[in-house]
This record gives structure tokens, C-alpha cells and sequence, in this order.
């Protein structure tokens, strides 16, 4: 069975800055799994 890690960030803007700062948490191996205004939601499996 899968094991997930979640965060939830704000991020305020659009275009190039969310993009910009998705793209880092992506780097991190975050994955955006829903929006819900600024609230962005992502998950990465716990390692182990």
C-alpha cells in the first residue's frame, strides 16, 4: 500500500510566479492534486 505525504501552500498571483513555484515544489517531488483559490494541494509518497 501507498503511503502519501500532503502540504498545502498559499500562493498568491498566477502565470510565471505560480508556475515558478510550482515547478520547485515539483523539483522536490511534490504533485499538485488540487486548487481551491490561493490553496494549492500536493502529495509525494513517504519514502521508505
Amino acid at each position: 500500500m501507498d503511503r502519501w505525504e500532503y502540504k498545502c501552500v498559499s500562493i498568491w498571483g498566477s502565470g510565471e510566479k505560480a508556475s515558478r513555484i510550482l515547478t520547485s515544489y515539483g523539483k522536490e517531488g511534490w504533485e499538485l492534486v488540487g486548487i481551491w483559490w490561493a490553496w494549492h494541494y500536493l502529495k509525494k509518497p513517504i519514502e521508505g
